[in-house]
């Protein structure tokens, strides 16, 4: 059985919940500053959470939830990341925990999923600039200074190994096109000023709740063959070692392998770490492993060249797209995503056998385009099957493997803007009533998945309909 104190919730960011995007001090983030695609919605007002959250917190306290991951607006607090903090923003983030623990609902905290201030990217480019680290430093201490008796559960980077591709996140319009190893050793940089950022906050939360547990957050995806051929087979366990556990490893090792080292060298592409930042990755190492599992990835032997950098950071790059090679066993999302949930149970046991440390699923869960029926509900039988059997596969891992999994929240608990802003993708036992550019009244209803959801929870995982 799963531990009496399972963690039952879901998962949003910012961005993609909030809106308010000017309200209150809050600063333009890099995310209000995108090009928005024809069709797709902005990111000004997204599902109004900023004003709707007490009444957002009080269907997921009567759906049952125990648990609710959101993540810091860093240009809410730091409107411009300069030494200038909004309290108005700290004020919200407050009221928010407040409000969850008020409803028995346990708040976990990212301090960071991907949007800073704008200003802060104009001046200094992306995560490759240390000043990324100093003004993430200053953000940690402003929320940890208001929250960090309150909150118990937090991790510093949503998805951290996304940092790989930090030059596509943060584009590098100042590097000439054909600058490829400036490229790589921006994205090396990025990975590390990454690693001692989370190592900051880890640190600092200690320091002011010692009692606080405090992680690290990958995206995770198991990396099959495509065949018995000893090359494939090589190849995809190295694709699955640099997209997963390059990542992993400092942040519950505390230090990097020799392997992702060696290929740094190798490349000429050693980011710049100093002993301070060495030591302080040492010494601050992740509490707990999170990650967010969605699908599994095929490799053939025609795969982009493991040993290259550069063709990694693509692997990355197509990682985060909907772009997914199929594979003939398994069904596929409407967005091409691979549903696999056996995979899971592969995941968890991966992770746990390395690390030996507990695992919280952050992230889970499929996206559909859905409308409100003439009974104001959803009937979304398929994303109760979907989430049944992800929820099937992680017991098996618990109750069979002996993996210490102590939650499972899905993505997107109430439906939210996508991460390419389209409100058509939706993911919630929530239905939110808007549209891509319509906002209509943004009332909530209850899909059919919100009392299947409320049965799961009330008899932790036993009764999964």
């Amino acid at each position: 059985m799963l531990r009496k104190d399972f963690l039952w919730g879901g998962s949003v960011s910012s961005m993609q919940t909030e809106g308010a995007w000017n309200e209150d001090g809050k600063g333009e983030s890099n995310y209000d500053a995108r090009v928005i695609k024809d069709g797709h919605s902005d990111w000004k007002t997204a599902i109004d959470f900023y004003h709707r959250y007490k009444e957002d917190i009080k269907l997921f306290s009567e759906m049952g939830m125990t648990s609710y991951r959101f993540s810091i607006s860093w240009a809410r607090v730091l409107p411009f990341g300069d030494e200038e903090v909004n309290e108005k923003g700290l004020d919200f983030y407050e009221d928010v925990v407040d409000e969850l623990i008020a409803n028995g609902i346990e708040p976990i905290v990212c301090m960071h999923h991907f949007d800073v201030p704008n200003k802060l990217v104009q001046d200094h480019g992306g995560w490759w600039s240390k000043e990324f680290i100093e003004s993430f430093k200053r953000l940690t201490i402003a929320v940890v200074d208001r929250l960090g008796k309150k909150v118990k559960y937090w991790f510093p980077i949503n998805e951290q190994n996304a940092m790989m591709f930090s030059s596509a996140l943060f584009p590098s319009s100042d590097l000439a096109q054909n600058d490829v190893k400036g490229r790589d050793r921006r994205s090396t940089q990025s990975i590390h000023n990454a690693q001692v950022a989370g190592a900051f906050l880890r640190k600092y939360v200690k320091e002011v709740n010692p009692d606080a547990q405090v992680g690290g957050m990958i995206s995770y995806a198991p990396f099959y063959p495509v065949d018995c051929n000893p090359v494939t087979i090589n190849k995809a366990k190295r694709i699955q070692e640099a997209f997963n556990f390059l990542t992993l490893d400092p942040m519950v090792l505390g230090e990097y392998s020799s392997e992702t080292l060696a290929s740094w060298k190798r490349y000429d592409i050693m980011p710049d770490m100093s002993d301070d930042e060495l030591e302080l990755l040492k010494n601050n190492t992740s509490d707990y492993i999170g990650f967010s599992y969605y699908s599994s990835r095929l490799v053939s032997d025609q795969s982009a060249d493991d040993n290259n950098p550069t063709e990694m950071e693509n692997i990355m790059i197509t990682m985060m797209s909907n772009k997914m090679e199929k594979n003939p066993y398994l069904e596929q999302s409407e967005w091409s995503w691979t549903i696999d949930e056996v995979g899971l149970r592969t995941s968890l046991n991966d992770i746990y056998r390395r690390y030996k440390k507990p695992i919280i699923i952050l992230e889970c869960g499929l996206g559909v385009e859905e409308t409100l029926n003439d009974e104001n509900t959803v009937e979304d039988d398929y994303r109760i099957e979907y989430l049944r059997n992800h929820i099937n596969e992680t017991k098996k891992a618990v109750e069979i493997d002996g993996v210490d999994c102590f939650g499972f929240l899905t993505w997107g608990p109430i439906d939210i803007l996508s991460s390419q802003a389209e409100m058509r993708k939706r993911y919630g036992f929530i239905y939110v009533n808007r549209g891509e550019t319509d906002l209509k009244d943004l009332n909530r209803y209850k899909k059919k998945s919100f009392s299947w959801f409320q049965n799961v929870i009330a008899s932790n995982g036993e009764d999964l309909g």
